[in-house]
């Protein structure tokens, strides 16, 4: 693509080099696929504008992606006692987003088959004939596209039953940061006010150095401004005011997609977060997007159309929609419920429950650790969705 006239052929175009279109990429080069590939992108260069977290033991396929691991992670309100969790064999691990990017990027390198073009912006997806052998063309500002199948990994909004708003800072201080340098904050000083609920998020890098993030669960995204000025003040609520600002992240995660996801045109789908990759209940989705990218690159490899994200299960799907549907409306005692199931849930169910893991013993010690009244409400005005509603999510 080099000129408005150019058109190039390809078996597959991915559209956005993010976490999701990039995980791909790197699948299909690492597995030495000779398909052609295009990726557009419309960012020039890459930064450190984010990060992802999960839990796994401490070796695994993705270690060398880590660049730090805790066993212990906290829940805690403004008042009374927190909670502290630890699963044996289990670490909490963070990912720079510029460590992901360089090495997808460089194992993309070098691979003839697959191109990818920053800078270039994708402004339509056109189909041309009927039948499963017609082909789409990508039109963009440097030229079209000829491909079999299109991946759209692009952003787009989503309607959903919660969003979680968040704006960090990746922070270095003169003096010992006032926290435990040994625990990860999840949830630390939740409270809520007339914005809905809010949480520290600190992920603590060594005693003067860490990521703190301002999180706020609400019925509409939250102003990335409105967000950083609360961090500010947390900050300096913290003592922190003075400390040097390294980086900054934030977002905006749609948590519970209200219906269907749009549908895809013929020989198009959509994958990433507006593709259904984050958990509703979390907003957790960079292990889900490494396993998408596998079974996807495995699918076209032998021949097939991509595959979407996998449909929920119907338990952990109905689970996710009361709890989010609770949350929306009893926003004033959303901490309450998540320091319910910190001190309910046993550690290793907690975190089977968030990792898409959970055993039936799992979701039992949830319900017994919740209060019933207003769960049971939202059970009762909305109904459990059956397994042939269900929507890829």
């Amino acid at each position: 693509m080099t000129s408005s006239s150019a058109v190039t052929d390809a078996d597959l175009v991915i559209l956005g080099a993010g976490c999701a279109g990039l995980s791909l990429a790197a699948q299909l080069a690492r597995s030495q696929s000779r398909l052609r590939v295009e990726i557009v992108e419309p960012r020039t260069h890459y930064e450190d504008d984010r990060s992802w977290c999960f839990w796994r033991p401490e070796h695994h396929d993705l270690s060398d992606l880590v660049s730090h691991s805790w066993d212990s992670w906290r829940f805690s309100g403004t008042t009374g006692p927190g909670f502290s969790h630890r699963v044996s064999g289990l670490r909490y691990q963070y990912v720079r987003g510029i460590d992901f990017y360089e090495r997808a990027l460089q194992r993309i390198e070098g691979v003839a088959n697959i191109r990818t073009h920053v800078g270039v912006h994708a402004t339509e997806l056109v189909r041309l004939g009927t039948g499963p052998e017609a082909l789409v063309r990508v039109e963009t500002d440097r030229g079209s596209i000829r491909a079999r199948y299109v991946i759209d990994t692009r952003p787009r909004p989503t309607p959903a039953v919660l969003y979680q708003s968040f704006s960090g800072v990746e922070i270095e201080s003169e003096h010992p940061l006032p926290f435990d340098s040994q625990e990860v904050g999840l949830m630390d000083s939740m409270a809520t006010d007339a914005g809905g609920m809010h949480f520290r998020y600190t992920l603590p890098l060594s005693r003067t150095r860490a990521v703190i993030e301002w999180t706020r669960f609400s019925t509409s995204p939250v102003p990335r401004a409105t967000l950083t000025g609360e961090l500010d003040a947390e900050l300096a609520a913290l003592g922190l005011a003075d400390a040097r600002v390294i980086r900054r992240e934030g977002g905006i995660l749609p948590m519970g997609m209200l219906g269907a996801l749009p549908e895809a045109p013929q020989g198009v789908m959509f994958a990433g977060n507006s593709g259904g990759a984050l958990r509703a209940a979390s907003g957790y989705g960079f292990l889900r997007i490494q396993n998408w990218a596998r079974a996807c690159a495995d699918a076209v490899e032998r021949g097939g159309p991509p595959v979407g994200h996998p449909a929920e299960p119907w338990l952990r799907r109905s689970m996710d929609g009361i709890f989010l549907k609770t949350v929306r409306a009893d926003p004033e005692r959303v901490p309450e419920y998540f320091l319910a199931l910190a001190r309910g849930v046993p550690a290793a169910g907690l975190v089977r429950f968030l990792s898409d893991t959970a055993r039936l013993t799992d979701y039992a010690h949830l319900i017994a650790s919740l209060p019933k009244v207003p769960f049971l409400k939202q059970l009762v005005t909305s109904r459990l969705a059956a397994p042939h509603d269900m929507v890829r999510a």
